[in-house]
């Protein structure tokens, strides 16, 4: 995708007092930066405004975090320019001194709002984050990675210097375009085991897909939807694929081994005071067939994530060809 580039970050951070997050830990670490970036740097406060489009070409959290187009043909929540890694391991509650990490990866243009979202996780840090906000946080390091490259290096350090440095290890379409060579070197081509790491909220037809349900045209032609509008967004220019002649083919890429599994998730609105469903799909399947086609977009995939709630880090994949 000529212009449209990615940039994953690894904040590693330090508790301060008692945190404790929720099962749904990508949706608290999205509302506790939203709630600091707003307090903190939103034109238009707490205001209906937020988000529209006239606020978010001069305001960074409106862009960031809360972009609406009124007549978007996809509605009017737009897919936010990033999506967020919730920490890994089974960890939940975390003690003062001990260490916590989680990603962000940023989109396009989106790089140019880096200074406001290191910024906002400071912040997020001393207001609160986890259950009823309480566990604090200060940050530690920041790194820039690139998985494709395997190369990371130090954006900022409050150790060192506390320099902030912009970040330059991004992924671009020509690294992507070697990777899927590889992986079709590798036999990814014709056999290739797509692992979906976080829950993913796949919805076909208006119904959501079951373990039973899917098919890898469903899976693809919501990431097709995805990058799509990135790419439109976010790098103001149309996407370099043909998605009706890539689901077309699709319909060819059988599902050799099935292994999934429906497992229910569930976020705290404030917003809507109640509690919203994250539910989906987890779990590896093997697909077979002609792949070769697919496997940029796959691997773009494992950066951007799929399905509903891709921004909290439902929808993680990752790839590896079989033998």
């Amino acid at each position: 995708m000529d212009g449209f580039q990615a940039h994953k970050l690894r904040f590693r951070v330090e508790v301060t007092t008692p945190l404790r997050l929720p099962p749904a830990a990508g949706a608290a670490l999205r509302g506790a930066l939203f709630g600091a970036l707003r307090t903190q740097f939103c034109l238009a406060g707490r205001g209906p405004d937020c988000g529209a489009p006239a606020l978010a070409a001069s305001c960074p959290v409106c862009f960031l975090l809360a972009p609406v187009e009124e007549h978007h043909p996809r509605g009017r929540d737009v897919p936010r320019p990033y999506v967020l890694q919730a920490p890994a391991g089974a960890a939940l509650e975390y003690a003062p001194g001990q260490p916590l990490e989680f990603g962000l990866t940023t989109f396009g243009r989106a790089l140019g709002h880096f200074p406001y979202a290191l910024l906002g996780i400071e912040e997020m840090g001393r207001l609160g984050l986890g259950v009823g906000r309480q566990g604090g946080f200060r940050v530690d390091e920041v790194w820039a990675e690139n998985p494709l490259l395997g190369r990371q290096e130090a954006v900022y350090q409050r150790a060192r210097d506390a320099v902030i440095r912009p970040p330059a290890l991004p992924v671009d379409q020509t690294q992507v375009a070697e990777e899927a060579a590889l992986l079709g070197r590798r036999g990814g081509s014709r056999r290739l085991r797509l692992t979906l790491l976080s829950h993913t909220r796949l919805i076909e037809a208006d119904r959501l897909v079951k373990p039973e349900m899917f098919t890898f045209r469903a899976l693809l032609g919501r990431l097709l939807e995805r990058l799509s509008a990135l790419h439109e967004r976010y790098a103001a220019t149309p996407p370099p694929f043909d998605a009706p002649a890539l689901l077309h083919l699709a319909e060819g890429v059988r599902v050799a081994e099935r292994q999934l599994a429906w497992r229910e998730l569930f976020r705290a609105s404030r917003r809507q005071q109640r509690l919203v469903p994250m539910s989906g799909l987890l779990g590896s399947v093997v697909l077979e067939g002609e792949l070769e086609p697919f496997l940029p977009w796959l691997v773009w995939g494992t950066l951007t994530h799929v399905g509903k709630d891709a921004a909290m880090g439902n929808g993680r994949l990752c790839l590896e060809p079989v033998a």
